[in-house]
């Protein structure tokens, strides 16, 4: 097993190149007995019913024409079975759809469309999904639930408030129905400052991206032993509780940085602009925390061919790796497999056990 050392080194483009680092992995007296540290299981050795299907769905979509060098995908649990579904963003155009694909008894079936943009959010705290037209001066906007098979609509909202310079009268929908401002605000507060995970475009469709999405990123509950799961559930506890009414907003997600079949643990602290991850990383069967913060609005760019994670700031692009110590910004290329991650989970109770099943 490959062990994490100071090996992360940062370059920027507009700025001279920064390095920051963690100390060299320690072992401590109680993990001196190698039998005691927890065995490395390949992801890859895992496999679940929906796999084959997926990839499927992703080969003829992507031989499609529909397929377009703008297209991404997703995989999330929407109907809470314990299974993600699969969902395939064709384009981030005004009027781009997501297509959602679910697998149930075997079979492969679409569950439907949702979204603008390519995208939709997703709210983990009431199982609701949510999407949002933003016009000329109005807003039409649903939230929808799985029941029964189906994405059936739950609250529909439409509001063109800032229309008013215009002379048009003011209206504010509820399922179809007037109401005044203060039942329209009331309506939809609940929904204002809850967590919320856009989903669609993780994924990039590269070879590499579409093989760790498939293969590995769901994988982590089972590759992790009794003991590294206890700690690292003790741990996100930790950093959840420390945050207080902070981590409303906060997420985290297992996402394996530097190769070595062995996750990192990201954490996000919210999805404003100035958010940003820490990053930690098991030391046998101990967590250690990773020096500095990364990303932006709470979440990295990860090259998955290249081993390499990254961020835009207002002064340009800034790279780390975990897996060359020799890493440079000038001798980054793309692989082509890119992943958006540090917001996988809601940073709660639940989240958490839903990560390590």
């Amino acid at each position: 097993m490959k062990t994490l050392k100071a090996l992360l080194l940062a370059a920027v483009f507009t700025a001279s190149a920064a390095a920051v680092g963690c100390s060299d992995t320690k072992t401590s007296s109680s993990q001196s007995d190698s039998d005691s540290v927890e065995q490395v299981i390949s992801p890859e050795s895992i496999s679940f019913e929906w796999q084959k299907s997926f990839e499927s769905k992703l080969a003829e979509f992507k031989s499609s024409d529909k397929f377009t060098p703008d297209s991404a995908f997703d995989l999330f649990d929407i109907t809470g079975d314990g299974n993600p579904e699969l969902i395939i963003s064709e384009s981030t155009d005004k009027q781009a759809v997501c297509e959602i694909f679910t697998y149930s008894g075997g079979t492969l079936s679409e569950l439907g469309t949702a979204g603008f943009d390519g995208t939709f959010d997703y709210l983990p705290e009431f199982g609701l999904t949510r999407e949002e037209y933003h016009g000329d001066g109005f807003l039409l906007g649903k939230f929808r639930q799985y029941a029964e098979g189906e994405l059936t609509d739950f609250l529909v909202y439409s509001d063109n408030s800032e229309s008013a310079s215009s002379g048009v009268t003011i209206k504010h929908e509820i399922n179809g129905a007037d109401v005044l401002l203060t039942e329209y605000e009331a309506e939809l507060a609940p929904y204002v400052d809850t967590l919320t995970m856009h989903l669609g475009r993780k994924y990039t469709f590269g070879d590499d991206s579409q093989n760790y999405a498939i293969r590995r990123a769901e994988s982590w509950g089972a590759v992790l032993g009794s003991k590294r799961k206890a700690v690292c559930r003790k741990k996100l506890l930790e950093i959840a509780d420390a945050m207080g009414e902070d981590n409303r907003d906060a997420a985290f997600e297992l996402c394996d940085l530097n190769g070595d079949d062995v996750p990192e643990i990201i954490v996000s602290s919210g999805s404003a602009t100035d958010s940003a991850c820490t990053i930690y990383y098991f030391s046998g069967n101990d967590i250690e925390q990773l020096e500095g913060e990364y990303g932006r609005h709470g979440r990295l760019l990860f090259d998955i061919g290249s081993l390499v994670f990254y961020c835009e700031t207002e002064t340009g692009m800034t790279y780390w790796s975990l897996a060359d110590s020799q890493f440079t910004a000038d001798k980054y290329k793309s692989s082509g497999s890119i992943m958006e991650t540090g917001r996988r989970f809601a940073l709660t109770s639940t989240g958490i056990d839903a990560s390590l099943v």
